[in-house]
Protein backbone atom coordinates (compact mmCIF):
# COMPACT_ATOMS: atom_id res chain seq x y z
CA UNK A 1 0.00 0.00 0.00
CA UNK A 2 2.59 2.36 0.62
CA UNK A 3 4.22 1.58 -2.33
CA UNK A 4 1.21 2.41 -4.21
CA UNK A 5 0.80 5.89 -2.35
CA UNK A 6 4.33 6.46 -3.51
CA UNK A 7 4.01 5.85 -7.31
CA UNK A 8 0.40 6.20 -8.44
CA UNK A 9 0.39 9.36 -10.20
CA UNK A 10 -2.77 11.42 -11.57
CA UNK A 11 -3.72 9.38 -15.20
CA UNK A 12 -3.29 5.76 -12.82
CA UNK A 13 -6.66 7.65 -11.25
CA UNK A 14 -8.52 8.14 -14.58
CA UNK A 15 -7.74 5.03 -15.72
CA UNK A 16 -8.58 2.92 -12.41
CA UNK A 17 -11.66 5.17 -12.01
CA UNK A 18 -13.15 4.35 -15.14
CA UNK A 19 -12.39 0.29 -15.12
CA UNK A 20 -14.07 0.13 -11.63
CA UNK A 21 -16.76 2.02 -13.29
CA UNK A 22 -17.42 -0.20 -16.32
CA UNK A 23 -17.09 -3.01 -13.66
CA UNK A 24 -19.86 -1.98 -11.40
CA UNK A 25 -22.11 -1.39 -14.79
CA UNK A 26 -21.28 -4.51 -15.98
CA UNK A 27 -22.42 -6.39 -12.39
CA UNK A 28 -25.40 -4.02 -12.44
CA UNK A 29 -26.27 -4.74 -15.44
CA UNK A 30 -25.33 -8.76 -15.52
CA UNK A 31 -28.29 -9.94 -16.63
CA UNK A 32 -28.46 -8.22 -19.41
CA UNK A 33 -24.70 -8.35 -20.55
CA UNK A 34 -22.85 -11.04 -22.57
CA UNK A 35 -20.34 -12.97 -22.35
CA UNK A 36 -20.76 -12.08 -18.10
CA UNK A 37 -17.44 -14.12 -16.59
CA UNK A 38 -15.30 -13.01 -19.49
CA UNK A 39 -15.91 -9.46 -19.30
CA UNK A 40 -15.46 -9.54 -15.22
CA UNK A 41 -11.95 -11.11 -15.38
CA UNK A 42 -11.04 -8.88 -17.91
CA UNK A 43 -11.53 -6.07 -15.75
CA UNK A 44 -10.25 -7.73 -13.06
CA UNK A 45 -6.94 -8.35 -14.73
CA UNK A 46 -6.95 -4.90 -16.04
CA UNK A 47 -7.05 -3.70 -12.62
CA UNK A 48 -4.81 -5.60 -10.92
CA UNK A 49 -1.87 -5.84 -14.04
CA UNK A 50 -2.36 -1.77 -13.80
CA UNK A 51 -1.69 -2.00 -9.68
CA UNK A 52 0.98 -4.56 -10.34
CA UNK A 53 3.13 -1.99 -12.70
CA UNK A 54 2.11 0.56 -10.62
CA UNK A 55 3.93 -0.74 -7.48
CA UNK A 56 6.77 -2.37 -9.78
CA UNK A 57 7.50 0.98 -11.57
CA UNK A 58 11.11 0.84 -10.83
CA UNK A 59 11.48 -2.92 -10.69
CA UNK A 60 13.00 -3.35 -14.21
CA UNK A 61 13.49 -1.59 -17.44
CA UNK A 62 10.36 -3.86 -18.96
CA UNK A 63 7.97 -2.94 -15.89
CA UNK A 64 9.17 1.29 -16.16
CA UNK A 65 8.26 1.05 -19.86
CA UNK A 66 4.77 -0.63 -19.47
CA UNK A 67 3.85 1.62 -16.35
CA UNK A 68 3.82 4.78 -19.03
CA UNK A 69 2.38 2.14 -21.53
CA UNK A 70 -0.44 0.15 -20.02
CA UNK A 71 -3.06 2.62 -20.88
CA UNK A 72 -2.24 3.03 -24.80
CA UNK A 73 -2.20 -0.76 -24.23
CA UNK A 74 -5.75 -1.57 -22.42
CA UNK A 75 -7.59 0.90 -24.37
CA UNK A 76 -7.93 -1.36 -27.22
CA UNK A 77 -9.51 -4.39 -24.39
CA UNK A 78 -12.04 -1.62 -23.12
CA UNK A 79 -12.73 -0.38 -26.32
CA UNK A 80 -14.25 -3.84 -27.70
CA UNK A 81 -15.61 -4.99 -24.73
CA UNK A 82 -17.71 -1.93 -24.91
CA UNK A 83 -19.19 -3.86 -28.04
CA UNK A 84 -20.85 -6.40 -25.59
CA UNK A 85 -21.82 -3.74 -23.11
CA UNK A 86 -23.38 -0.91 -24.83
CA UNK A 87 -25.60 -2.87 -26.81
CA UNK A 88 -27.76 -4.57 -24.27
CA UNK A 89 -27.21 -1.84 -21.36
CA UNK A 90 -28.21 1.12 -24.02
CA UNK A 91 -30.13 -0.44 -27.16
CA UNK A 92 -32.01 2.28 -28.65
CA UNK A 93 -30.15 3.86 -31.34
CA UNK A 94 -29.99 7.81 -30.95
CA UNK A 95 -28.94 8.55 -34.54
CA UNK A 96 -32.37 10.73 -35.32
CA UNK A 97 -31.22 13.26 -32.76
CA UNK A 98 -28.14 13.82 -34.48
CA UNK A 99 -29.60 13.81 -37.91
CA UNK A 100 -31.30 16.39 -36.94
CA UNK A 101 -28.84 18.46 -35.11
CA UNK A 102 -27.19 18.23 -38.31
CA UNK A 103 -29.94 19.26 -40.60
CA UNK A 104 -30.34 22.28 -38.32
CA UNK A 105 -26.86 23.93 -38.53
CA UNK A 106 -26.02 22.57 -41.97
CA UNK A 107 -29.67 22.60 -43.63
CA UNK A 108 -28.66 19.14 -44.68
CA UNK A 109 -27.16 15.70 -44.17
CA UNK A 110 -23.42 16.47 -43.42
CA UNK A 111 -22.68 13.44 -46.14
CA UNK A 112 -24.45 14.60 -48.62
CA UNK A 113 -22.65 18.37 -47.98
CA UNK A 114 -19.38 16.43 -47.93
CA UNK A 115 -19.75 14.24 -51.04
CA UNK A 116 -18.13 16.99 -53.06
CA UNK A 117 -15.02 15.46 -51.48
CA UNK A 118 -16.31 11.81 -52.82
CA UNK A 119 -13.40 11.49 -55.71
CA UNK A 120 -11.29 7.98 -56.57
CA UNK A 121 -7.83 9.00 -54.76
CA UNK A 122 -8.96 11.39 -52.07
CA UNK A 123 -11.31 8.98 -50.88
CA UNK A 124 -7.93 6.40 -50.48
CA UNK A 125 -5.84 9.42 -48.73
CA UNK A 126 -8.88 9.99 -46.77
CA UNK A 127 -8.78 6.57 -45.95
CA UNK A 128 -5.25 6.27 -44.81
CA UNK A 129 -5.49 9.51 -42.81
CA UNK A 130 -8.47 8.24 -40.67
CA UNK A 131 -5.70 4.97 -40.22
CA UNK A 132 -3.57 7.89 -37.99
CA UNK A 133 -5.94 7.81 -34.72
CA UNK A 134 -4.31 4.62 -34.56
CA UNK A 135 -1.19 5.83 -34.62
CA UNK A 136 -0.68 9.56 -33.07
CA UNK A 137 -0.81 9.07 -29.31
CA UNK A 138 1.96 6.64 -29.21
CA UNK A 139 3.98 8.86 -31.11
CA UNK A 140 3.53 10.92 -28.55
CA UNK A 141 3.81 8.85 -25.87
CA UNK A 142 7.18 7.22 -27.39
CA UNK A 143 8.27 10.83 -27.54
CA UNK A 144 7.99 12.23 -24.26
CA UNK A 145 9.50 8.82 -22.67
CA UNK A 146 12.34 8.51 -24.87
CA UNK A 147 13.45 11.85 -24.18
CA UNK A 148 12.34 11.08 -20.39
CA UNK A 149 10.14 13.86 -19.68
CA UNK A 150 8.63 12.49 -17.20
CA UNK A 151 6.21 15.60 -16.02
CA UNK A 152 5.17 16.10 -19.39
CA UNK A 153 4.46 12.74 -19.82
CA UNK A 154 1.97 12.47 -16.56
CA UNK A 155 0.62 15.52 -17.86
CA UNK A 156 -0.22 13.98 -21.13
CA UNK A 157 -1.34 10.41 -20.32
CA UNK A 158 -3.73 12.06 -17.97
CA UNK A 159 -5.04 13.81 -20.98
CA UNK A 160 -5.72 10.97 -23.34
CA UNK A 161 -6.97 8.61 -20.85
CA UNK A 162 -9.58 11.71 -19.77
CA UNK A 163 -9.96 12.30 -23.35
CA UNK A 164 -11.02 8.43 -23.98
CA UNK A 165 -12.82 7.51 -21.47
CA UNK A 166 -15.15 11.17 -22.03
CA UNK A 167 -15.90 9.28 -25.21
CA UNK A 168 -16.40 5.98 -24.00
CA UNK A 169 -19.16 7.68 -21.33
CA UNK A 170 -21.17 9.75 -24.59
CA UNK A 171 -21.06 6.17 -26.72
CA UNK A 172 -22.85 4.60 -23.45
CA UNK A 173 -25.34 7.79 -23.20
CA UNK A 174 -25.60 8.65 -26.79
CA UNK A 175 -25.13 5.07 -28.66
CA UNK A 176 -25.51 6.20 -31.92
CA UNK A 177 -24.20 4.04 -35.12
CA UNK A 178 -23.45 6.90 -37.85
CA UNK A 179 -25.03 8.16 -41.48
CA UNK A 180 -23.27 5.17 -43.28
CA UNK A 181 -25.90 3.16 -41.61
CA UNK A 182 -28.71 5.16 -41.02
CA UNK A 183 -29.17 7.10 -44.36
CA UNK A 184 -30.35 4.87 -46.37
CA UNK A 185 -29.92 6.80 -49.71
CA UNK A 186 -26.16 6.92 -49.63
CA UNK A 187 -26.07 3.58 -50.25
CA UNK A 188 -27.14 4.71 -54.17
CA UNK A 189 -24.10 7.14 -53.31
CA UNK A 190 -21.27 4.86 -53.08
CA UNK A 191 -17.53 5.84 -52.06
CA UNK A 192 -15.62 6.17 -55.09
CA UNK A 193 -12.63 4.81 -53.36
CA UNK A 194 -9.52 2.50 -55.19
CA UNK A 195 -7.57 -0.10 -54.03
CA UNK A 196 -6.66 1.07 -50.26
CA UNK A 197 -10.40 2.17 -49.50
CA UNK A 198 -11.54 -1.36 -51.00
CA UNK A 199 -8.60 -3.36 -48.69
CA UNK A 200 -9.13 -0.73 -45.38
CA UNK A 201 -12.89 0.33 -45.06
CA UNK A 202 -14.10 -3.24 -45.11
CA UNK A 203 -11.30 -4.49 -42.77
CA UNK A 204 -12.35 -1.54 -40.25
CA UNK A 205 -16.01 -2.29 -40.22
CA UNK A 206 -15.09 -6.25 -39.36
CA UNK A 207 -13.12 -5.33 -36.58
CA UNK A 208 -14.77 -2.56 -34.84
CA UNK A 209 -16.95 -4.92 -32.95
CA UNK A 210 -18.75 -1.70 -31.18
CA UNK A 211 -21.14 0.12 -33.90
CA UNK A 212 -22.91 2.45 -31.48
CA UNK A 213 -19.23 4.83 -31.45
CA UNK A 214 -20.49 7.57 -33.00
CA UNK A 215 -20.93 10.24 -29.88
CA UNK A 216 -18.26 12.14 -29.64
CA UNK A 217 -16.50 11.66 -32.57
CA UNK A 218 -12.78 10.00 -30.64
CA UNK A 219 -10.88 10.54 -33.92
CA UNK A 220 -11.52 13.88 -34.15
CA UNK A 221 -11.19 14.25 -30.19
CA UNK A 222 -7.95 12.42 -29.39
CA UNK A 223 -5.90 13.72 -32.68
CA UNK A 224 -6.78 16.95 -32.34
CA UNK A 225 -5.90 16.77 -28.54
CA UNK A 226 -2.38 15.27 -29.93
CA UNK A 227 -2.01 18.19 -31.77
CA UNK A 228 -2.70 20.84 -28.80
CA UNK A 229 -0.10 18.31 -26.64
CA UNK A 230 2.61 18.78 -29.68
CA UNK A 231 1.78 21.75 -29.52
CA UNK A 232 3.31 22.89 -26.28
CA UNK A 233 5.88 20.27 -26.53
CA UNK A 234 7.32 20.85 -29.92
CA UNK A 235 5.53 23.18 -32.41
CA UNK A 236 7.72 21.70 -35.11
CA UNK A 237 5.96 18.49 -35.00
CA UNK A 238 2.99 20.09 -34.00
CA UNK A 239 2.75 22.04 -37.38
CA UNK A 240 3.84 18.37 -39.53
CA UNK A 241 1.16 16.83 -37.75
CA UNK A 242 -1.31 18.88 -38.43
CA UNK A 243 -2.29 18.16 -42.02
CA UNK A 244 -2.82 14.80 -41.14
CA UNK A 245 -5.53 15.87 -37.82
CA UNK A 246 -7.06 17.73 -40.67
CA UNK A 247 -7.13 15.36 -42.60
CA UNK A 248 -8.15 12.63 -40.38
CA UNK A 249 -11.58 14.71 -39.25
CA UNK A 250 -12.41 15.56 -43.07
CA UNK A 251 -12.65 11.81 -43.47
CA UNK A 252 -14.79 11.22 -40.59
CA UNK A 253 -17.15 13.22 -42.55
CA UNK A 254 -16.59 12.40 -46.05
CA UNK A 255 -15.88 8.66 -45.79
CA UNK A 256 -19.67 9.05 -43.25
CA UNK A 257 -18.25 7.34 -40.25
CA UNK A 258 -19.60 10.51 -38.08
CA UNK A 259 -22.16 13.57 -38.17
CA UNK A 260 -21.11 16.88 -38.00
CA UNK A 261 -22.79 16.76 -34.57
CA UNK A 262 -20.29 13.95 -33.22
CA UNK A 263 -17.07 16.47 -35.00
CA UNK A 264 -18.13 19.32 -33.34
CA UNK A 265 -18.50 17.57 -29.64
CA UNK A 266 -15.13 15.91 -30.00
CA UNK A 267 -13.30 19.34 -31.15
CA UNK A 268 -15.15 20.88 -28.05
CA UNK A 269 -14.01 18.01 -25.73
CA UNK A 270 -10.25 18.07 -27.14
CA UNK A 271 -10.13 21.93 -26.31
CA UNK A 272 -11.72 20.95 -22.79
CA UNK A 273 -9.61 18.19 -21.61
CA UNK A 274 -6.48 19.98 -22.83
CA UNK A 275 -7.39 23.18 -20.76
CA UNK A 276 -8.63 20.79 -17.84
CA UNK A 277 -5.38 18.80 -18.12
CA UNK A 278 -3.16 21.75 -18.53
CA UNK A 279 -4.83 23.98 -15.33
CA UNK A 280 -4.12 20.98 -13.16
CA UNK A 281 -0.82 20.06 -14.18
CA UNK A 282 0.52 23.42 -14.84
CA UNK A 283 -1.13 26.15 -12.44
CA UNK A 284 -0.64 29.57 -13.10
CA UNK A 285 1.22 31.14 -9.91
CA UNK A 286 -0.15 33.47 -7.79
CA UNK A 287 1.47 36.76 -7.04
CA UNK A 288 1.32 37.98 -3.88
Amino acid sequence: MKRIKENIRPFDYVNIVFYAFILILVLINANRVPMLKIILLMYVSIIASTIFLIINENSNSLFRFLRFFYTYIFIGFIFESLGFIVPFISPHNKDQILINIDRHILGNDAALIFNIFNVKGVVDYLQISYLAYYFLPIVIILYLYRKNRIKRLNYTLFALSLGYYISYLGYILIPAIGPRYTLSYLTHIPLRGGVVFEAIHPLLNSLERIKQDCFPSGHTEISLLVFLLFWDENKKIALIILPIVLSLILATLVLRYHYFADVISGAFIAFLVYFVSKVIFYPKRRHS
